[in-house]
C-alpha cells in the first residue's frame, strides 16, 4: 500500500512539475556534440538516464560555457551538466550530485621550447572556474581566454600559447576528440587552485528550479538503477 501511494505522489510530482531545460557545453570526455548539434557521451548519457527515470519533460540544448555561466544559469529550472563545484560558486546552485572528480595539472608539448627570456602563455576557457588561479599562477596578460577547453588546448598544440592545466582524464579525452594521444604533452607540475579549488564536477540545479522538479530527481538519483550507472561513470572515470 505504501509502495502504490508512494507511486501516485510521483506521477502527481511529474505532472506538476515545470519542464527542465538541461544545459551542456562540448567538453570531452565528459559530453560532446557531435556534428549534427545533438550531445552524447558519458556524463551526458547519465542525466538523460536521470531525468526519464524521474519522469520529468525536459530539453537538452547545447550552448557555449560562456552563454551557460552568464544566462542560463540565472534562470530557474535548469540542469547544468559537469560543472565544477567551488567554494565561489557552491551557494548559487542546488548541487544535484558529482560525476567526476580529479587533480588539475599543468601540461606542455612534449619536447617544445619555452621563449627565451619571455614568461610562458596558458589558454583557458571563459568563465572557467580556474580562471582567477590561472590569472595568479601566469599572470592575466600571458592568459590567452577561449570559447571552450577543447580549443584552449588546440591552442597549445598548434603553438598559440606554452601551457594547458586540466585533469589527466579530461586532457586525455580532449586530444583524443581532436585525433592526437596523450603521448604527445608532458606532464608538469600540480596546479594549486588555492581558494578556487574544485571540488569536481557536477550535476546541479538553478535557484528557483520547482520544488516538485528538484524532489524528482533526489528521489531518481536513490533508485538502484540509477545508483548502479552513477558507479559505473565514476569507475570509468577513475580507471583511467
Amino acid at each position: 500500500m505504501k509502495k502504490y501511494l508512494l507511486a501516485l505522489c510521483l506521477v502527481a510530482i511529474s505532472i506538476h512539475a515545470k519542464p527542465l531545460s538541461v544545459v551542456f557545453e562540448h567538453n570531452p570526455p565528459f559530453q560532446m556534440i557531435n556534428d549534427s548539434g545533438f550531445g552524447y557521451g558519458p556524463v551526458y548519457d547519465f542525466a538523460q538516464a536521470l531525468v526519464k527515470q524521474a519522469d520529468l519533460s525536459a530539453q537538452f540544448t547545447p550552448k557555449p560555457w560562456a552563454r551557460i555561466i552568464e544566462k542560463d544559469a540565472h534562470l530557474p529550472n535548469v540542469l547544468i551538466l559537469s560543472i565544477s563545484k567551488t567554494p565561489q560558486r557552491s551557494p548559487h546552485f542546488i548541487w544535484l550530485t558529482s560525476v567526476y572528480t580529479g587533480q588539475q595539472y599543468v601540461w606542455k608539448l612534449r619536447g617544445g621550447i619555452d621563449p627565451e627570456g619571455k614568461p610562458v602563455q596558458v589558454a583557458i576557457e571563459r568563465d572557467s572556474h580556474k580562471m582567477k588561479s590561472i590569472d595568479a599562477y601566469f599572470k592575466p596578460e600571458n592568459v590567452l581566454k577561449v570559447l571552450n577547453s577543447t580549443q584552449a588546448l588546440n591552442a597549445l598544440i598548434k603553438g598559440r600559447v606554452h601551457r594547458f592545466v586540466g585533469t589527466k582524464f579530461a586532457v586525455s579525452g580532449k586530444l583524443n576528440s581532436l585525433g592526437y594521444s596523450l603521448d604527445m604533452l608532458e606532464q608538469l607540475e600540480i596546479f594549486y587552485e588555492g581558494e578556487y579549488a574544485s571540488q569536481g564536477l557536477y550535476l546541479a540545479l538553478t535557484p528557483g528550479t520547482d520544488p516538485e522538479t528538484l524532489y524528482a530527481l533526489q528521489h531518481a538519483l536513490k533508485q538502484p538503477e540509477i545508483m548502479t550507472l552513477q558507479m559505473d561513470l565514476l569507475r570509468v572515470f577513475d580507471s583511467q
